[in-house]
C-alpha cells in the first residue's frame, strides 16, 4: 500500500476542524494539507536506561477515515566527548578536548499498536492510548575516565593511533621557561635547572620586575619568549613518555565518554495509509 506522510502545521488545523467539539485538544498543535488523523503525545520523561521501556500516552482522531495503527519511531544519536590534559604545564591550563555527535542509526519503526474502539474518550472527543516502547540495551552509556592505570590499546581505540604524538607535539608547541623547569624537576630528570636559566629586566612590570627564560648571549637581541630550547632539554623532553605527560596525582587525565539520544515521533494511520506524525521527543539514554 502506498504510504503518504503528513507533518501537521497548527494554523490549518483551526480551519479544517472549526466544526469539531469545543474539546478539540489538534487545532493548535497538528494539521494535514489533505485531512487525515489528528494526533497529540507526550512521554513519560526525557530519560529513560538502556534496555528499559519509555512509556507514553497520546491522544488522536479521524475526522474522515477509520484510523487502523499507530508505530513509535525513533532514530539514535552518538554522542563522543575526549578530553586529555598535562599536569606538568604552569604558565597556562593544557588540554585537548572535542564533543561530537552523529547519527548513527536513521530513524526505524520500533513498535506498533492495533487501533482499539475501546480506547475512545467522550470527554476528549479523541481516541486515548497509554502504553510503551523498547529502548535497545545496546545504548548504554560508557565511560573511561582518570583511570588508575594507562592503556595504551583503549587510548588508540578511544581516540585514534596517531592522537597521543598529537598531543606531545601540540604540548611542545606551547611550552615556556617555567613549564619546561617545572616538568624535568616534577619528573627528576635534572636535579637542578640552574644551568638552563637567565633572566632579563621586564620593561612592563616596572623596577625590579624579572623574565626568567633559556640562557642567551647578552647582545643578543632576540626577545625571552624567542630563544630556543636548549639541545639538551629538547632531548629530555623527546624521551618522556605519552603515558608520563598525562600522569596526575588521582589517575590518568583523560576522559572518554559515550552516551547516546533518540529522538521518538509517533504516527497514527488511518485506513487509507494517510498518517498524522507527532512532533519529536528527544529522549537521553542513561
Amino acid at each position: 500500500m502506498k504510504i503518504i506522510k503528513f507533518i501537521f502545521l497548527s494554523l490549518l488545523a483551526a480551519a479544517l476542524l472549526s466544526a469539531c467539539a469545543k474539546h478539540d485538544f489538534f487545532d493548535e498543535h497538528s494539521i494535514t494539507g489533505n485531512i487525515g488523523p489528528m494526533a497529540l503525545w507526550d512521554v513519560a520523561s526525557a530519560a529513560v536506561s538502556a534496555g528499559s521501556t519509555m512509556g507514553f500516552t497520546v491522544q488522536y482522531y479521524s475526522p474522515v477515515a477509520e484510523i487502523d495503527r499507530s508505530e513509535v519511531w525513533y532514530n539514535v544519536v552518538e554522542k563522543e566527548f575526549r578530553q586529555v590534559s598535562c599536569s606538568w604545564v604552569v604558565s597556562r591550563t593544557f588540554n585537548i578536548g572535542s564533543e561530537i555527535s552523529q547519527e548513527k542509526r536513521i530513524s526505524q519503526k520500533i513498535k506498533e499498536y492495533p487501533h482499539s474502539r475501546a480506547v475512545w474518550s467522550d470527554v476528549r472527543r479523541a481516541y486515548i492510548l497509554t502504553d510503551n516502547f523498547p529502548v535497545s540495551n545496546t545504548l548504554v552509556s560508557f565511560s573511561w575516565s582518570k583511570p588508575d592505570t594507562f592503556d595504551e590499546e583503549k587510548m588508540n581505540d578511544y581516540f585514534g593511533t596517531g592522537y597521543m604524538k598529537f598531543f606531545k607535539d601540540s604540548l611542545e608547541r606551547i611550552m615556556k621557561w617555567s613549564d619546561y623547569k617545572n616538568m624535568m624537576l616534577k619528573l627528576e630528570l635534572l636535579e637542578d635547572f640552574k644551568q638552563y636559566t637567565d633572566s632579563s629586566p621586564d620593561i612592563n612590570a616596572g623596577d625590579n620586575a624579572w623574565i626568567y627564560h633559556f640562557p642567551k648571549d647578552k647582545d643578543d637581541p632576540t626577545p625571552p619568549d624567542k630563544i630556543p630550547v636548549p639541545a639538551e632539554i629538547k632531548n629530555l623532553f623527546e624521551g618522556i613518555t605519552f603515558e608520563k605527560l598525562i600522569q596526575g596525582t588521582a589517575g590518568y587525565n583523560v576522559e572518554y565518554k559515550r552516551d547516546y539520544s533518540i529522538n521518538a515521533v509517533l504516527r497514527v494511520y488511518d485506513e487509507h495509509g494517510i498518517y498524522a506524525k507527532t512532533e519529536s521527543k528527544k529522549i537521553e539514554i542513561n
